[in-house]
């Protein structure tokens, strides 16, 4: 059959990309540290081999399910939501699609957070919390899904052979309107947002902002340790709306000047206007997303029991966009990695390199992350450079 055919040489490839990867990180752990102390340096390869492994495991399950669906899966929710073909069961269709799929999901998720990254010390995730946001998630796909599915719909009804066009425009129109309302009304549904209340950091991180330019409605922090251990800042919003987030884990974790540099490097984006790049870089990949399934054969459709089926094309594009956005994401990673590079640059001219170096080993140190990885790996996976690159360009 063309479509598991397909899955199964996907996985295959992202399988060996795996494995090779596992092996670089093998044969670095026993070379000399650098960058980090010997402990360091070994307890993040571990980690890495550890999460590499994982990631061999899940793409293995996700074949199996995607496999599954393709076999009998959509057969059997065709028979219980389709009879007339109308738009409402349609919807209904692709809905239970992505609740089934959300639900046969948990047990990978529930590893990576009780057990994985609990034993390495990452993960705050209680078991209430976890039980609240899936529940959340369902409620915001139940509401807010049904309603991009329906209008989707209608375009593929109303505009005939150019439904794709209308669309892709639609699609993009709600990225913008996800990325508007996303700090105000998503985040905090999910997160206590709350103002920062220091003064005196609020002050030198505005002085920072004006001095590149950037105005934001605001400097907030979101309680990301009740889940996580990570670290993190972003700029969220869009025109008026733009706001900082900050994670409470990086305001213990980092000092003053490591923080301005990361808020430098943030603000790099801002400058070299990366973020509507990036917009316009996943209207680009929406477009062609919705072009390739508009023209895909109809035995493919026959083969997934899809026929007459109107939200067929976009099950499809579900399971199989993400094997497309895989082959076209060396190209938009390398983009990316530049921009990074350019990022800490300006980082370190705001602030001071070595203000900008000590905040990505700050980084490095409390996510544990290793600080290289092999070339095949960088070529397909990272659209952030390697924390050893991006120290060595700094020096």
């Amino acid at each position: 059959m063309i479509l598991v055919a397909i899955l199964f040489f996907y996985t295959i490839l992202l399988s060996l990309i795996s494995y090779k990867q596992i092996c670089f990180l093998k044969q670095e752990k026993y070379k000399k540290a650098q960058i980090l102390s010997e402990n360091d340096y070994i307890v993040a390869a571990d980690i890495a081999i550890e999460n590499e492994k994982f990631k061999l495991f899940s793409n293995l399950f996700t074949f199996v399910i995607n496999t599954a669906w393709i076999w009998f899966g959509f057969y059997y929710l065709r028979e219980f939501f389709i009879e007339e073909n109308s738009r409402l069961e349609n919807t209904l269709f692709l809905l239970a699609f992505l609740i089934i799929t959300s639900i046969v999901n948990l047990p990978i998720n529930l590893y990576e957070y009780f057990v994985k990254d609990k034993a390495h010390g990452f993960s705050n995730m209680t078991l209430k919390i976890f039980i609240q946001d899936f529940f959340k998630t369902i409620l915001l796909t139940l509401i807010f899904g049904f309603l991009i599915i329906y209008a989707l719909l209608f375009c593929y009804d109303f505009f005939n052979s150019l439904w794709w066009i209308a669309a892709f425009i639609f699609s993009f129109f709600v990225i913008l309107i996800i990325n508007l309302i996303y700090p105000t009304l998503i985040a905090p549904i999910f997160n206590k947002v709350q103002k920062l209340e220091d003064e005196n950091l609020q002050n030198k991180i505005s002085s920072l902002m004006q001095k590149c330019g950037f105005y934001a409605n605001g400097i907030y922090v979101i309680d990301a340790s009740k889940r996580d251990k990570r670290l993190n800042a972003y700029f969220g919003g869009l025109f008026k709306n733009k706001r900082v987030v900050l994670f409470d884990t990086l305001l213990k974790a980092l000092s003053e000047k490591e923080l301005l540099a990361v808020l430098g490097h943030e603000l790099g984006h801002f400058v070299h206007k990366d973020i509507v790049k990036n917009l316009f870089n996943s209207a680009f990949m929406v477009f062609l997303l919705f072009f390739i399934f508009a023209h895909l054969p109809q035995n493919l459709y026959l083969e997934a029991h899809l026929e007459n089926v109107n939200a067929g094309v976009f099950a499809l594009l579900l399971i199989f966009g993400n094997i497309f956005s895989f082959l076209i994401s060396p190209l938009l990673n390398f983009i990316s990695r530049k921009n990074e590079f350019a990022a800490d640059l300006h980082g370190a001219k705001v602030t001071s390199k070595e203000d900008m170096k000590n905040a990505l080993l700050a980084l490095a140190k409390e996510n544990k992350a290793f600080i290289k990885t092999s070339k095949i790996y960088t070529f397909f996976y990272l659209s952030h450079p390697s924390i050893y690159d991006r120290i060595k360009a700094l020096s």
